[in-house]
């Protein structure tokens, strides 16, 4: 009767262990987006390292869960406690998160209204790399719960690479990115374990926003669209916020008992 309650455990533990690593990935690449985007102007790229440090907070909230749980022997052996313990961190996290979007969207104004030159060569690359270590990252934390698709090469994606130059060969490299890790994600829901499920879809939103970052860095460098970079900053804002205002109503139901 204890052997599933003992499995569980097993799994806790090799999540929390995914997640100390991904932790410290991500407060690297934030530091390194952070100052990127101040060095060279960019407000996406800015936003997307202060996306990332949210998303760092939010994994800091997980791992704090999973010791919490492990080492509380009221906690450990009560799944409704454990599910308290986790909403109160998350609520906290989302408080946090909210307040870092109203700032990216003043930013995001401010840059509109005086706009700043940007480089574009710079910050692209800094965002592939951001792009990368994100996918990496939800790798790790999805590595084990990965059903091994074989039909993965039907959701490639194919870019456009027949520019000459340098935007040609950031489309190329990007592409090849893509295809690469695309086979190494798996479902969300494929994840059993909720604390490890919301650090893994953290993780893989930051590499959508990653994504947005480099379309309006590669529109503003071929095409001379500078209003592009505040712009997706603003979306990037708008996003985290509507993801912190739903951590906000769900653990709200959770600590009033409403659920």
């Amino acid at each position: 009767m204890h052997q599933p309650l003992q499995s569980n455990h097993t799994h806790e533990n090799d999540g929390e262990k995914r997640t100390k690593i991904v932790v410290i990935i991500t407060l690297v690449m934030m530091v390194i987006e952070i100052g990127t985007g101040v060095v060279y102007n960019s407000i996406a790229l800015l936003a997307d390292g202060l996306h990332m440090g949210t998303h760092a907070a939010a994994l800091g909230i997980t791992l704090y869960a999973y010791y919490f749980a492990r080492t509380n022997s009221d906690i450990k052996d009560n799944p409704e406690k454990t599910e308290q313990v986790n909403a109160l961190g998350g609520f906290a996290s989302a408080i946090v998160l909210f307040i870092v979007a109203l700032y990216i969207g003043w930013e995001a104004l401010m840059r509109l209204s005086s706009p700043e030159p940007i480089g574009y060569e710079e910050a692209i690359l800094v965002a592939i790399v951001g792009l990368v270590v994100n996918l990496y990252c939800a790798h790790i934390l999805g590595d084990g719960h990965h059903h091994g698709h074989t039909h993965h090469e039907h959701h490639t994606h194919e870019f456009n690479s027949e520019k000459e130059g340098i935007v040609g060969e950031y489309l190329e490299d990007f592409n090849q990115v893509l295809n690469t890790f695309g086979g190494w994600l798996t479902d969300s829901k494929n994840i059993d374990d909720l604390n490890l499920r919301g650090a893994y879809l953290h993780v893989l939103s930051d590499a959508l926003i990653s994504i947005f970052v480099i379309f309006a860095l590669l529109m503003g460098m071929m095409f001379g669209l500078e209003m592009l970079d505040p712009i997706v900053g603003m979306i990037g804002g708008i996003v985290i916020a509507k993801w912190s205002v739903g951590l906000i109503k769900d653990s709200s139901k959770v600590l009033l008992e409403m659920e």
